[in-house]
């Protein structure tokens, strides 16, 4: 029994140190060969797969893990984000909305056959990563919105690629003449796919451990980062929602190495992100993202009764196989989202429908003159100083991340002041 334990005590000290070499070295400037920087990626992508050496990792000094938290939190811009993103997510996988399962919960459904099939590895979460995670990004105030712009830009690249290639699918099915797709056509189309709902995890991780980010308007780029977040989110659900959309007649076809892309992975996820916005939040916060949300010229109530959405039986009373994935819903997932959750979403229903209404109602006609001379979306809400030329906050503030210069006249920006309309006698 003490040999025994000692080989154990040896082993898990062997990990410790190999996880201790990865966190150092995984991002090292001064390793240049480009496999070199590969391997030791995916070995710590290997690492935080699997309990034991994720334990491993954890054990190493608070300051090597934080260190290792801070490069992979660095801008994904111009260095291989991908396997950043997907350890990011291997951290929270777990925790998320609907997000406990070891095989694609649409995948038993539409194939029960697979049930018998050797399962994804089970979920194994670091709390104490994204603890660290969310310190990071609370604490330094320059960190979180370059990473969170990378997150976003990626999101908003993966996601429009997967678009344009389903719409190329599509194409493809339709045509007499070829009646097959091409395999490395389909694989992209589904890497595109799967990196999205990836990077909808990970924001989904970052809005749950540092909501502030987003909601705390104190803070410089809180309302420009949440504004693109709704903006997207708007995008996604729209795309993936809308009745007899490109979305629902590629996923229809079946194809051979579209597995993975179906409603469930990606409208849970932005639905995981809304319920932390709307719900799991203060009134204040609830209140700004509520807004910010209505706001957005994108926003559809019916994207978001989408989700609850009932089939509708046929005359033998089952449901006809031609419709089936029309009728999407979260309560068709019970296995797979708990009843809180269920409950949650149902509350984040009610309240936007409310809110929708009264914001029907309390909306005065927009003059064109008081709308935003950029967007056209918003009304004017900042003045620059010191040319006082006006555009939304949401304008201004993106424009702010990289030029200085008025939009009009091109004086240098010093500062932007709220914009009060004046009183008409």
């Amino acid at each position: 029994m003490e040999h025994s334990g000692q080989k154990k005590n040896c082993y898990e000290e062997t990990l410790t140190h190999l996880a201790a070499i990865l966190a150092k070295h995984f991002a090292d400037p001064r390793i240049v060969g480009t496999d070199i920087r590969d391997s030791l990626m995916q070995a710590l992508a290997s690492y935080v797969c699997y309990p034991h050496s994720l334990r491993a990792v954890e054990r190493i000094p608070e300051e090597q893990r934080i260190s290792m938290m801070r490069n992979l939190l660095a801008p994904y811009e111009q260095r291989p984000w991908a396997q950043t993103n997907w350890i990011l997510v291997r951290l929270w996988r777990g925790c998320g909305f609907g997000y406990r399962y070891t095989r694609l919960p649409h995948l038993l459904k539409t194939k029960p056959e697979d049930a018998n099939l050797p399962s994804l590895q089970k979920p194994c979460p670091s709390t104490l990563l994204q603890r660290h995670m969310a310190d990071l990004l609370c604490s330094d105030r320059e960190m979180a919105p370059s990473f969170l712009n990378s997150v976003l830009n990626q999101l908003n690249w993966a996601f429009s690629e997967f678009i344009g290639m389903i719409q190329e699918i599509q194409q493809a099915a339709e045509r007499l003449e070829r009646n097959f797709v091409d395999s490395r056509q389909l694989k992209v189309c589904a890497t595109c796919f799967d990196l999205s709902v990836s990077l909808l995890r990970v924001l989904e991780m970052t809005v749950t451990l540092a909501p502030e980010i987003f909601l705390d308007w104190t803070r410089p780029s809180s309302e420009l980062l949440l504004r693109r977040l709704a903006q997207l989110l708007n995008q996604v659900l729209n795309r993936v929602t809308a009745e007899r959309n490109l979305f629902d007649r590629v996923v229809n076809l079946r194809l051979p190495g579209l597995e993975s892309v179906d409603h469930y992975p990606i409208l849970v996820a932005v639905t995981g992100i809304l319920v932390r916005l709307l719900v799991d939040t203060d009134f204040q916060g609830a209140q700004r993202a509520t807004a910010v949300l209505l706001a957005d010229p994108c926003f559809q109530l019916r994207s978001i009764q989408y989700l609850l959405s009932h089939p509708e039986p046929s005359g033998s009373g089952m449901p006809s196989p031609s419709t089936d994935k029309k009728h999407f819903s979260l309560q068709s997932y019970s296995d797979y989202i708990s009843q809180e959750e269920l409950a949650k979403v149902e509350q984040m229903l009610g309240h936007l429908s409310e809110e929708s209404k009264q914001a029907a109602a309390s909306t005065l006609p927009t003059s064109e003159e008081d709308l935003c001379p950029i967007c056209y979306a918003h009304p004017i809400s900042a003045v620059f100083k010191p040319c006082s030329h006006k555009s939304c906050k949401a304008c201004i503030n993106q424009h702010l991340m990289n030029n200085k210069d008025c939009f009009f006249c091109k004086a240098t920006i010093t500062g932007v002041d709220d914009y009060i309309k004046p009183a008409t006698s």
